[in-house]
């Protein structure tokens, strides 16, 4: 037995080797004398034996080769283990007692060494100056006389042997010194496999610390803002670590399939690397489909199809497994994939700590997402506040040259009349600003009312039609309209619906250029009514489809033929209008240039009996005249109210605060107040409270005129004892209408 650097030289030793049969002789052990047992010394050196086994810090092999040198008489005794080194298979003395202990811990080639033949044949052998067969380098190793070998075995399969050596004739070992050795083999089982044992707890341990440390450092640095990339690097790093890999990848969910986000050790040429389909039989698309854990523990015995398992061979992968990447909330997000050049079986421990390191990966993945997600919600808010400032200044401009226009006091009629309708226009333009606002948020808060009736929708259809015209005759477009066979009945807002239609089909005359083509086609489809209106107008880009439908967006070149004109809410309020009805709303579009179509679905209503449309339009019947007060702090819209209401022939008062207003409540005992609850000092309902006690307040309608128009700010003046709730800007028709619902008449001194 030498060292692996004396090994080297026995191939040019000059002596030439003879015949194995010429060393053996383990016959002769047979008819050798043997001397007695000392079973006292025996057992006193098997127990030291047995004890060394419960204390961890004692080299168990080492101890055995001790015992075995004692017991037998020896003069250098050791313990052997075959293993592999490097690729080739050697034999390493783990224990070495005696003239051989220097050699401790060396190993020898297995095609050089004594135990070889030993370990293949599972049987003893007696040898006499081997070194005659097995080469010896003279300089290094002591010679042998004899050498006693004996095999030990785990699980049937031979791994090492014991042997004890005289160096010279002074001693012949026995049939006592065969049954010693037997029974010390029996021992190095035992310790052999204690050894494994200790030593797979310590790679365990380690392997643990060095994960644990791992996933520390990773978990630090996702606490800090940092590059995302970076972290993702640092995961797969400590992949590979912890599953002894040889390389590893993070995919992520886009499009319907696995996009390569992050790769370690593998390269990525391949196409099919780069995307991986779902429908596709790797342990990537498994492990999506699933949501559990796949592996491949050899893609060469795998069920995997052939594209697929010429894909790992052209990357040299071997096994492999992947990993789902999920939420807290059950999202799936991508895969982390870990592959070996060889085939490999993940332990349990190791898939323990990659469950950890998944974690985190999701983690960093969902709060990449999410900022991603909040920058681009800040750019499209930055970008809202400067489109609102404009859309705000374009009426207002011309407001307010109007109202510089009708403080000369030399103005034409026909101009006065000219500015007042433009003026008219402005006001309506913002009111559908602000209108389309609070619409927004009263959804986004669940506040938002829907008034459903049984509808017609040619009704529908018509009122949007009607209020998109100006825009389609503006931009002279021609529009074709193609109602369904018979009536379609569905149970609507009809204002709200007919909001939603005359959005889309304005959107479809503003994205279109002068003389386009417009259709509005309607049909029933499996207890859905369809409205379809196509343009061959700008088109919408393939991935922006979806986008369009999202709060204070607008496709780039949209806004550069509009002017930058509109907020970018419209289609978001649609959509959102339709799902409160069970419906949908969705765009399609070839891409840019092509034209786009808008789907609109909505449930069909079982049909029942319309209610009756035939009734008087208000302000057809005799106009009644009333005694009003208004309590109203800002006199501009107070004096606007009065103007109104006087125009409409009734006889009005104006106080500007709560205890004025009592005051004036008092002396007039009016039919009707109009009172802002937004009072300073006494607010409006406290004002509203005090009338009511008035003996002759109980019976005048009160009128809450507000800035808030949420329900819960109706439901509130409501329940402060008001009649009705307007929410400002108040109309003349809105005016009328509340005027119009008082019952009996009054007639009033001019």
């Amino acid at each position: 037995m030498i060292s692996p650097e004396d090994s080297q030289n026995a191939h040019v030793s000059s002596v030439v080797p003879v015949s194995l049969e010429t060393v053996l002789i383990t016959k002769e052990l047979a008819g050798r004398a043997g001397r007695a047992p000392d079973f006292q010394a025996e057992s006193q050196l098997l127990l030291e034996l047995m004890r060394a086994l419960k204390d961890a810090d004692i080299n168990l092999l080492q101890k055995l080769a001790e015992t075995a040198l004692q017991l037998c008489q020896a003069q250098s005794a050791g313990v052997s283990i075959e293993e592999e080194e490097q690729g080739r298979k050697v034999f390493r003395w783990h224990g070495a007692a005696g003239r051989w202990s220097p050699f401790a811990r060396e190993i020898v080639p297995r095609e050089l060494s004594l135990c070889a033949t030993v370990v293949d044949t599972k049987a003893p052998l007696l040898m006499a100056y081997p070194e005659r067969h097995f080469v010896y380098p003279p300089a290094r190793v002591t010679p042998l006389a004899e050498l006693l070998i004996v095999p030990f075995e785990v699980a049937g399969a031979a791994v090492g042997t014991v042997w004890v050596i005289m160096h010279d004739d002074s001693r012949k070992f026995d049939r006592e010194d065969l049954r010693l050795l037997t029974n010390l083999s029996e021992y190095a089982s035992v310790a052999y496999q204690e050894r494994q044992h200790r030593l797979h707890m310590q790679q365990a341990l380690a392997k643990e610390r060095l994960g644990s440390q791992l996933l520390q450092t990773i978990s630090a640095g996702l606490m800090r803002e940092a590059d995302a990339n970076a972290h993702y690097q640092q995961i797969l790093d400590a992949a590979t670590a912890m599953m002894h890999a040889d390389g590893a990848t993070i995919r992520v969910l886009a499009q319907g399939a696995l996009a390569l986000l992050a790769w370690k050790g593998v390269h990525t040429d391949s196409p099919s690397w780069q995307q991986v389909r779902l429908d596709s039989t790797g342990p990537c698309a498994r492990a999506m489909r699933t949501h559990e854990r796949y592996i491949v523990a050899d893609t060469e015995q795998s069920d995997m199809t052939g594209s697929a398992r010429e894909s790992c061979r052209s990357m040299k992968v071997r096994a492999m497994q992947s990993t789902p990447l999920v939420t807290h909330s059950g999202e799936l997000l991508g895969v982390l994939s870990t592959h070996w050049h060889e085939p490999y079986e993940p332990s349990t421990e190791e898939l323990r700590l990659l469950d950890v390191l998944a974690r985190l990966a999701a983690d960093l993945m969902e709060r990449a997402k999410t900022g991603h997600a909040l920058r681009e919600m800040d750019r499209r808010k930055n970008e809202f506040l400067a489109v609102l400032s404009h859309e705000l200044r374009n009426p207002l401009a011309p407001i307010t040259t109007g109202l510089e226009l009708l403080g000369r006091p030399d103005n034409p009629p026909e101009l006065i009349q000219s500015i007042h309708a433009m003026m008219s226009r402005q006001v309506s333009h913002l009111t559908r600003l602000v209108n389309d606002l609070l619409d927004l948020s009263r959804i986004n808060l669940g506040t938002i009312e829907l008034k459903r009736t049984p509808l017609q929708l040619r009704v529908v259809l018509e009122a949007a039609i009607e209020l998109a015209r100006p825009l389609i005759d503006q931009r002279q477009h021609q529009l074709v309209v193609e109602h369904a066979a018979g009536s379609l009945l569905v149970d609507g807002d009809s204002e709200r619906l007919t909001q939603v239609v005359s959005n889309v089909l304005s959107n479809a005359a503003r994205y279109t250029d002068t003389g386009g083509m417009i259709q509005l086609r309607v049909s029933a489809e499996v207890r859905e009514a369809v409205i379809r209106v196509r343009d061959n107008g700008l088109g919408i880009p393939r991935e922006k489809l979806e986008e369009v439908f999202e709060m204070f967006t607008q496709v780039p070149e949209h806004r550069a033929l509009s002017g930058g004109s509109g907020l970018g809410i419209g289609l978001a309020l649609s959509r959102r209008l339709i799902e409160l009805h069970g419906g949908s709303i969705q765009a399609t579009s070839e891409g840019f240039g092509h034209g786009s179509e808008f789907l609109i679905r909505l449930p069909l209503a079982t049909p029942i009996d319309l209610p009756d449309r035939n009734v008087s339009p208000a302000g057809t019947h005799a106009a009644r005249r009333r005694l009003v007060l208004i309590i109203e702090d800002n006199v501009d819209a107070a004096n606007t109210l009065r103007v109104a209401l006087e125009s409409l022939g009734h006889t009005v008062h104006v106080t500007h605060d709560g205890p004025s207003g009592l005051a004036t409540f008092g002396e007039l005992a009016p039919e009707v107040l109009l009172l802002d609850i937004g009072l300073p000092g006494m607010d409006g309902y406290e004002v509203a409270r005090r009338v009511r006690l008035i003996p002759r307040g109980e019976r005048t309608l009160l009128v809450a005129v507000t800035g808030w128009g949420q329900q819960s700010d109706r439901e509130r003046s409501r329940e402060a004892g008001f009649d009705a709730h307007l929410t400002k800007p108040v109309t003349v028709a809105e005016l009328r209408a509340v005027m119009d619902a008082i019952p009996g008449t009054t007639t009033l001194t001019p």
